[in-house]
């Protein structure tokens, strides 16, 4: 007797820039589709001692071998060709296998318009996760405008025509995808429930601040070093820095505070398992956000923003758009680009018992308003329009 062919997945998720489950953010859409009575699988690259097939929580995960570019040129080059080749054929045989489905591409980067095409000729449905402006982040990163940005807006736009339902983080990056895409949804960036069953407790003693996240050039986390540097320097402050995340310049970061003499109160503990960024985050007193003010942060949700918030924790961030939509009157916000404009602020919760709690109060409360359910329902509203199989 002939075994029956696997059953295809309901959605196919295409996530190429990191490994699943630790984008928060598709993890949470991938188990509120499967909670909704949906299979639910995911390509994503294989890390380091990462099992090529898995099961997460009813997600099926398939891991696929992609070189990490690691940030340089030639390496993203590289890493993208093959993710090409590896992504389009472990999709192209999900297709195959069923004329019904969803297909759920998540960017950076927008290479795979081409299968989000194939899937709709196919029969599927497609949805096209906007994540980040890729062209905004290269025109950042080149200083100006040429054939690379041109080249990935040019992506992004040939995806956004491809999808049925093109899915945006925030307002910002709606406005982005509206002249190309045939419907836009925002679905933003929001942590689970569980998160706010802990909650930081008022310094005593050595105050520590925590940094949430990838340690890469937008982020700027050398000036989250810089910023503990000179809180020392105000009488009576005793502080150390957590740096929870990891990326291509944790190495500078690390340098950074050999330098100025501070590296016993620096802690990196790299990429932690997602279930406990929750109890570190709590650990901390002040949650920080030192990114530079540049076009594409303007632009973007920061998701250590909510996480801090969602805990309770009192933040302190550099002035971005998009961070004072996110965080209203619970984030102290510093306009002036410097370490030392960050002083004044830090002080005035570190400094003061009350102060402290009344920022809290105020994390708390919005962080309650920022929860994952309401956006699991927006995209569950979006997913409602799509035919299903």
């Amino acid at each position: 007797m002939r075994a029956s062919r696997p059953t295809a997945p309901d959605v196919v998720m295409v996530l190429e820039n990191c490994t699943y489950p630790l984008d928060a953010r598709v993890r949470m859409e991938a188990e509120t589709l499967l909670a909704s009575g949906r299979s639910v699988e995911v390509l994503a690259p294989r890390g380091r001692g990462e099992a090529a097939r898995e099961v997460i929580r009813g997600v099926s995960v398939r891991r696929l071998p992609v070189p990490d570019g690691e940030g340089r040129l030639l390496g993203t080059a590289l890493e993208y060709l093959v993710a090409l080749i590896v992504f389009s054929a472990a999709t192209l045989v999900r297709l195959a296998r069923s004329r019904s489905g969803v297909l759920h591409v998540h960017n950076p980067p927008d290479l795979f318009f081409a299968l989000l095409w194939i899937a709709r000729l196919r029969g599927w449905s497609t949805v096209f996760d906007h994540h980040d402006d890729a062209a905004g982040m290269m025109r950042a990163k080149l200083g100006s405008s040429g054939l690379p940005v041109s080249t990935l807006a040019w992506m992004r736009d040939r995806s956004a025509e491809a999808a049925d339902l093109t899915i945006a983080t925030n307002d910002t990056q709606a406005e982005l995808l509206r002249g190309r895409a045939r419907r836009v949804a925002v679905v933003r960036n929001s942590p689970p429930t569980w998160f706010a069953e802990h909650s930081p407790q008022p310094p005593e003693g050595r105050r520590r601040l925590v940094f949430l996240g990838e340690i890469g050039a937008q982020d700027r986390v050398e000036r989250a070093v810089e910023v503990l540097c000179a809180l020392l320097e105000e009488p009576g402050m005793d502080v150390e820095l957590l740096v929870v995340g990891d990326g291509p310049r944790r190495a500078s970061v690390e340098e950074r505070a050999v330098q100025l003499g501070v590296r016993s109160r620096v802690t990196v503990t790299g990429w932690v398992p997602f279930e406990e960024v929750p109890e570190l985050l709590a650990s901390a007193h002040v949650g920080l956000d030192t990114a530079p003010a540049t076009e594409v942060n303007e632009g973007s949700t920061m998701v250590k923003i909510l996480e801090y918030l969602a805990v309770g924790l009192p933040v302190v961030a550099t002035s971005l758009h998009e961070t004072r939509v996110t965080g209203k009157d619970a984030v102290a916000l510093v306009e002036e680009d410097s370490a030392e404009a960050f002083v004044a602020p830090l002080s005035a919760l570190l400094g003061s018992e009350q102060s402290w709690v009344t920022g809290a109060e105020r994390a708390r409360r919005r962080g309650g308003e920022l929860l994952w359910p309401a956006q699991a329902e927006t995209l569950l509203s979006a997913y409602r329009g799509l035919a299903r199989p």
